[in-house]
């Protein structure tokens, strides 16, 4: 057919076979086995042609269909994929080959009736080779008369076939419809529930790893670098439109801290614990779930770091919990609860004493973390400092110097109590005033949030001050300061006489007794002071006693000058030694007492006799009346 002038055929297609030696030489390598697996199967291919066209014998049709059969079977075969894709690629370049020339074909035949139309369809090649109007057609028979009673029938069968057609469209289009429908109401309901989470505060963004997925932060900036990363969680979309928050290492389930108190390992206190989230909670809930849960999370990995450091402080790790003894019998636990596990046990129970303190104690645990994060957040903000790893944040510390602090209080205050009280049973006006210094701005706070400056003044305990009245004129005041690194502390120091006092009689204990200018370091050596305080005023106020027994005394000035302090300055002596008055102020198993020992004169003799006050004396004889009574028989001997 190649020699005729006009070919309606498509042009054969280009072949794909090597154009060269190198394409032919890179085509081998590439196939298994190399160029000697190719010349080894083109030889055998080559023998077995060979041998069939010397073998002519006719085999029966039984032989016949065997090698039908082996066809078939290869035919199941699955086709190479290179192979099936040159195929495809030569079909279509066919087929557009002849649509190509028979497009050419049908404008050249309208072309002399309509050139204008036919221009717009035919090739430029074809135009240009041919040329307009060269080709035409003449009807050679006209339609018979049946073909004509039949026009109508065609035309409506033709109408018949296109609106099956349609109707199988319209069919394969529902199901695409529904699913498209069922795809944008999944779609809608995804994207609603993550509005909702970004209207809530969290921050939505797209993954970096997989800019297709949505992921929601939860996390805190300044948390913990074991914590800083695990506040990310992605947003994925299940078939029915929901969010599935993929939680990673949180998925454990929901996880609160838990305090509790007990008292001789009874449980008299425990903080509540959340419901756990039900199975149809929204989104924005189990954000903040998971939100909580992390930061129960770094708070008990926070509170492991730091109890190591206060094992010298009553606090111990076990597995589960950490226990400080806030006493002998009782001990706080703080441990990191699992909501599921607490949910199924029903562990609430009815309320407890000390639920109050469990609680107050859990919120303070998780004001202390965050107030921690707010250093770290300054910190990193401060350009000048030096950045270094996170320390180890002070959450127990606190608690446990309340506890101590407010130990060293209630122990204090029972002293001095039984002191005061051991001491008015003598008559003496002793009394205990107990008064809290102000608050004090703490440094730093005109550079530094509201937040920041009170968290100190809420986690440290305040100084508490105890004015103590041992006479009129001997006046003390201690300060117990809250417990540091290295343990409380005890300031001492005497107070001014009031104005209504004798005129010119200071403060004897400055000049005779005067406290140590360093703090102690311990209740014990405190109060030592105070019993050595107390002999020492009553000596002073004893001088006074017997300046007012001067002009009631014959002796007179005489008199007085027979009198003298002793040298421990407990007591009065008078100038033979034979005659005075001691004070010692002791600390029994009953408590405290005052022991006044006194020599006087009574009835023209010598008499030694012992007074004692204490918490069980009844109502006797005063302190200032024994002093009277001993001084005035000594000045009239």
């Amino acid at each position: 057919m190649d020699d005729r002038p006009f070919n309606l055929q498509p042009p054969a297609a280009k072949p794909r076979g090597p154009q060269n030696i190198a394409e032919f030489w890179a085509r081998a390598r590439s196939q298994p086995g190399g160029i000697q697996a190719m010349v080894a199967a083109r030889r055998a291919a080559a023998a077995e042609q060979k041998d069939g066209q010397n073998d002519v014998e006719m085999t029966d049709s039984n032989e016949a269909e065997e090698p039908a059969e082996t066809e078939a079977e290869e035919s199941t075969e699955t086709p190479d994929i290179n192979a099936v894709r040159a195929e495809l690629l030569q079909q279509t370049q066919a087929a557009l080959a002849t649509s190509n020339w028979a497009l050419d074909f049908l404008s050249l035949l309208i072309s002399r009736e309509m050139p204008t139309q036919a221009t717009s369809t035919l090739s430029q090649e074809t135009r240009a080779t041919v040329g307009l109007g060269t080709l035409g057609a003449t009807m050679l028979a006209a339609p018979t008369a049946l073909a004509q009673s039949r026009e109508t029938e065609m035309r409506m069968t033709a109408i018949g076939q296109r609106y099956l057609a349609l109707d199988n469209c319209i069919s394969m289009a529902k199901p695409a419809q529904s699913r498209l429908e069922h795809q944008i109401q999944a779609e809608e309901k995804y994207w609603a529930e993550v509005s909702t989470v970004k209207e809530a505060g969290f921050r939505v963004a797209r993954m970096a790893q997989e800019p297709q997925t949505m992921c929601v932060s939860f996390g805190f900036l300044n948390a913990a670098p074991e914590f800083k990363n695990s506040g990310i969680a992605p947003l994925r979309r299940a078939d029915d439109g929901s969010v599935k928050l993929e939680l990673g290492r949180r998925g454990g389930g929901s996880r609160r801290i838990r305090v509790r108190i007990l008292e001789n390992d009874k449980v008299v206190g425990q903080s509540s614990l959340p419901d756990p989230l039900p199975e149809n909670a929204t989104l924005v809930d189990r954000v903040k779930d998971a939100r909580n849960t992390i930061f129960a999370q770094e708070l008990w990995h926070e509170i492991n770091r730091e109890a190591r450091t206060l094992g010298g402080r009553n606090v111990r790790m076990s597995r589960s919990s950490v226990t400080y003894a806030m006493s002998p019998t009782s001990t706080m636990s703080v441990e990191l609860a699992s909501l599921e596990e607490e949910n199924a046990k029903d562990t609430a129970g009815s309320p407890r004493p000390k639920d109050d303190v469990a609680e107050t104690l859990s919120l303070a645990l998780a004001l202390q973390l965050s107030h921690a994060h707010k250093i770290n957040e300054r910190r990193r903000e401060d350009r000048n400092a030096v950045q270094t790893s996170a320390p180890v944040y002070s959450l127990l510390g606190p608690i446990v110097s309340w506890f101590e602090h407010d130990r060293n209080i209630a122990q204090f205050i029972q002293h001095l109590l039984a002191y005061s009280k051991a001491l008015r049973s003598a008559g003496l006006p002793a009394s205990v005033l107990v008064r809290e210094p102000p608050v004090r701005t703490p440094p730093g706070a005109g550079t530094a949030a509201d937040s920041e400056n009170i968290g100190p003044v809420l986690y440290s305990p305040s100084a508490v001050e105890f004015d103590v009245d041992i006479t009129p004129q001997s006046r003390l005041r201690v300060m117990v300061k809250p417990p540091q690194s290295d343990g409380p502390r005890f300031a001492v120091w005497t107070l001014p006489s009031p104005p209504s006092s004798q005129p010119g009689s200071g403060n004897p204990l400055q000049s005779v007794f005067p406290p140590s200018p360093d703090e102690y370091f311990d209740a014990n050596d405190a109060l030592w002071y105070i019993n050595g305080a107390v002999p020492r005023a009553l000596t002073a106020h004893s001088m006074l006693v017997l300046e007012g027994l001067k002009g009631n005394s014959s002796s007179g000035e005489e008199g007085l000058a027979r009198w003298a302090t002793r040298s421990d300055e407990k007591g009065l002596v008078d100038e033979t030694g034979g005659f005075g008055i001691g004070f010692e102020f002791t600390f029994s198993e009953g408590g405290p007492e005052l022991r006044v020992t006194g020599a006087f004169a009574e009835g023209g003799e010598k008499v030694s006799r012992q007074w004692v006050w204490g918490l069980g004396s009844q109502a006797g004889e005063a302190l200032e009346d024994v002093v009277r009574q001993v001084l005035s028989s000594c000045l009239d001997t």
